[in-house]
């Protein structure tokens, strides 16, 4: 199975690990999946660090992007057609990251690791949650 870590995920699992649940700990560890992170994260967390809503435990989200390019979790190509086509993405959450995370696991076919239970209504939606 692939996957899409969540932004929170991504931060955790480099940052936190103890703070990843039992499920999303064994997918980012699984040799056998690709575990996938987004350049939308990336720009959440260079935002919301720089508004001081977030801390990368005393990196910069460049010294974070050093940390993740050298981890085995993969880059995944944020598309202009995705970005297009995202308003199809019905609005049941107004997070536009979160949105659009969940537009790309949708489109690339990638199960979300995530712990955010508001997510879960994309479920109907075609969207696959790993929580």
């Amino acid at each position: 199975m692939n996957y899409l870590a969540d932004t929170h995920i991504l931060v955790w699992a480099l940052n936190q690990p103890s703070r990843l649940s039992q499920a999303a700990r064994t997918a980012v560890l699984d040799p056998d999946a690709e575990v996938f992170y987004s350049p939308v994260s990336l720009w959440e967390i260079a935002i919301k660090h720089g508004l001081g809503k977030m801390s990368l435990a005393g990196h910069t989200p460049e010294e974070f992007l050093e940390t993740v390019q050298a981890s085995l979790f993969r880059a995944l190509p944020l598309e202009s057609a995705q970005l297009a086509s995202s308003y199809r993405l019905p609005r049941h959450h107004s997070d536009p990251f979160d949105r659009l995370l969940v537009w790309q696991a949708i489109q690339e076919n990638l199960t979300l690791i995530t712990s955010d239970k508001n997510l879960a209504v994309y479920q109907a939606d075609g969207l696959t949650l790993l929580q």
